[in-house]
């Protein structure tokens, strides 16, 4: 076989093989959207918030736009959270030694944040679709 025949088979093997291995959550998941507030003021786009099961399954992510509103996803190709008691942990997208989090955020962010102490945990069911994430 030609060289060249052989590398562009393989090659072609290898794109099938990886443009057919979509993961895919091996539970339902529940669409949810929603706004993300604090204090009853829409977060923004510098936030991103985090859905994880009470069971330890994988998490959902959601980045927060400008105006507060949210879209979970649970991977690449999946949009949803797993229904049931989660845990929502809030981030900061910023590198905080280039831009710290602003002090109106710092009280929200030692309480819920990823090594908060407080923990926020919401019920997800399969009638959720719209979803309000309250912080206090």
């Amino acid at each position: 076989m030609d060289r060249r025949l052989f590398l562009s088979s393989l090659g072609a093997g290898a794109l099938l093989t990886l443009v057919g291995c979509k993961p895919k959550a091996p539970y339902e998941l529940v669409p949810i959207s929603g706004v993300v507030k604090y204090k009853g003021q829409p977060l923004d786009e510098r936030f991103h918030i985090e859905f994880t099961p009470k069971d330890g399954s994988r998490p959902s992510m959601a980045r927060i736009n400008a105006d507060g509103s949210f879209e979970a996803v649970h991977t690449a190709s999946q949009k949803g959270v797993k229904p049931g008691q989660n845990e929502v942990v809030v981030y900061w997208n910023e590198d905080p030694t280039v831009t710290p989090v602003p002090d109106e955020f710092k009280e929200m962010m030692e309480k819920y944040g990823f090594t908060g102490n407080a923990k926020l945990t919401v019920e997800i069911t399969k009638k959720d679709n719209k979803f309000e994430v309250n912080y206090e």
